[in-house]
């Protein structure tokens, strides 16, 4: 017989997360991360710096579920009032932990910093918790127990949170023989939703190993899909088959699973292959190059990225003839192309890669709509160039953009290959 799963419920705290101003993204790590022990996420709650609406909430998760994980409202600040409401709510009374305030003396000393006064309230914690020695940051988390029920309250802050729910939550949580539940991501671009499935077909064969979701978004739609079985193997077996057959419909749409992104995946190519890259960006203003420099030890590979906006620059930094800007215009096929051969015999690169459009609102007409935009890339194979039409607006046609010129270069490495 399965164990009985966990029921738990995730309540995330700070005036911040209810106006907007900061994303929830503590409520998905968790979640996340429990469904693969097999314990179920019922809710996610968030509540204002209010105490009276924190234990309300707290009071209903408590009556619904085993298990409440906080967040937020650990911190030195006026508005950082979890431990008052968990001393309030569990009737204990604060005390110094010796042991959390030498920790941040030495967090402060590593600084080159005097420990300031207001720091210390961090090592002010309830008597009756159990205190959960946080090793990122200088708030501790915290464990309740209670009539067999467990809270948790852990720091807002998203690293500090993730190693608590490793260091503690997860060993806590997972019981023995408890059915375990792991997802994948597969992640395509280039394609809308309807004609991917279109080239997929039926779910149906899917479905004998795992649950399906498509999950469209502005740069691409990405699959998941969801395994259970009595193991972690079990579920990768499950895993690993659906995935196999997906591959076999749409491999060369798939950029990337899970945490791995499309300028990481093309990193690892340059670098394996000992190749180099340089791009010529309009339209994009340097996006491109800014999503490949986020990888480290991208100049192991990435030579240089000229932002040629203005038509003189197209024709003074890359040797665009100027006769072509005037015959077919900066958006065309052919600057596209010029471009790109450009930076690349400038710069000595393996490839070149180049962008020029027309993001918007204005600069469209009838012959050239806003959105239009030309994509090429050249290497030793020749030059490629295709055209694309974006209809969002002008930050959504950038992103969009940079996102077709990187998957236009892996399909033209995938052919190099």
């Amino acid at each position: 017989m399965q164990p009985t799963p966990c029921r738990s419920e995730i309540l995330t705290i700070g005036n911040e997360i209810i106006t907007g101003l900061v994303a929830d993204t503590n409520s998905g790590v968790i979640t996340r991360r429990l469904e693969t022990l097999g314990i179920s996420v019922k809710r996610h709650v968030s509540v204002g710096d209010d105490a009276d609406e924190i234990i309300d909430a707290l009071k209903q998760a408590l009556e619904r579920v085993d298990c409440v994980i906080l967040t937020g409202g650990l911190g030195p600040t006026h508005d950082d009032i979890t431990k008052q409401v968990l001393c309030r709510f569990f009737n204990s009374k604060l005390v110094t932990d010796a042991k959390v305030r030498r920790r941040i003396d030495l967090i402060f000393q590593s600084r080159g910093k005097e420990t300031p006064e207001a720091a210390y309230t961090q090592a002010e914690v309830p008597e009756k918790a159990t205190i959960l020695h946080n090793s990122k940051g200088t708030a501790p988390g915290l464990l309740f127990e209670k009539n067999g029920k467990r809270v948790y309250s852990l720091p807002g802050v998203p690293h500090e949170a993730e190693h608590l729910l490793e260091t503690y939550i997860v060993p806590h949580l997972e019981k023995p023989g408890t059915l375990k539940t792991e997802h994948r991501i597969l992640k395509t671009t280039g394609m809308p939703e309807s004609i991917l499935w279109q080239e997929i077909g039926p779910v149906a064969p899917f479905e004998e190993h795992v649950k399906v979701a498509s999950l469209p978004s502005l740069l691409g739609v990405r699959i998941r899909f969801t395994a259970t079985g009595k193991d972690l193997k079990e579920t990768s077996a499950k895993l690993d088959a659906a995935e196999k057959l997906l591959r076999r419909k749409i491999d060369h749409h798939i950029f990337a699973v899970d945490d791995e992104t499309l300028e990481g995946n093309l990193g690892e190519w340059l670098k394996k292959n000992k190749k180099t890259l340089a791009i010529a960006e309009s339209c994009t203003g340097g996006l491109i190059g800014h999503r490949l420099t986020n990888i480290s030890g991208s100049s192991d590979y990435f030579l240089e990225g000229a932002v040629t906006y203005s038509n003189e620059a197209k024709q003074n930094r890359l040797g665009v003839d100027p006769a072509l800007i005037e015959t077919h215009g900066a958006v065309s096929e052919p600057v596209a192309k010029a471009m790109a051969e450009g930076i690349r015999q400038k710069s000595g690169s393996d490839f070149g890669l180049a962008v020029t459009g027309i993001a918007g609102p204005t600069g469209g007409s009838p012959e050239k709509p806003v959105g239009l935009t030309f994509i090429a890339v050249t290497g030793a194979q020749g030059t490629r160039c295709e055209q694309f039409r974006f209809h969002q607006d002008r930050i959504r046609n950038k992103e969009r953009a940079a996102q077709a010129a990187l998957n236009l270069l892996r399909l033209y490495l995938l052919n190099e290959s």
